[in-house]
């Protein structure tokens, strides 16, 4: 077969484009999701975000996020 080899996965990105759901507003932000599913079964990632003109960061679960 030949030698195998082996590649690192790649790093992660600095974030992935989404919508944030935060006081019944979607926002316009980033994602970088959690390797693993929590014990809940739900995908968790920590969202950088504008709301009213500041920047937000705060962790949510996979209902307040929407990829775009």
């Amino acid at each position: 077969m030949g030698n195998v080899v082996w590649l690192r996965p790649p790093e992660p990105e600095p974030g992935r484009p989404c919508l944030v759901h935060s006081d019944d507003q979607w926002w316009e932000g980033t994602v970088v999701w959690e390797e693993v599913r929590r014990e809940d079964g739900l995908w968790w990632g920590t969202a950088t975000y504008l709301k009213n003109g500041e920047e937000v960061v705060e962790v949510f679960s996979q209902h307040d996020l929407r990829a775009r």
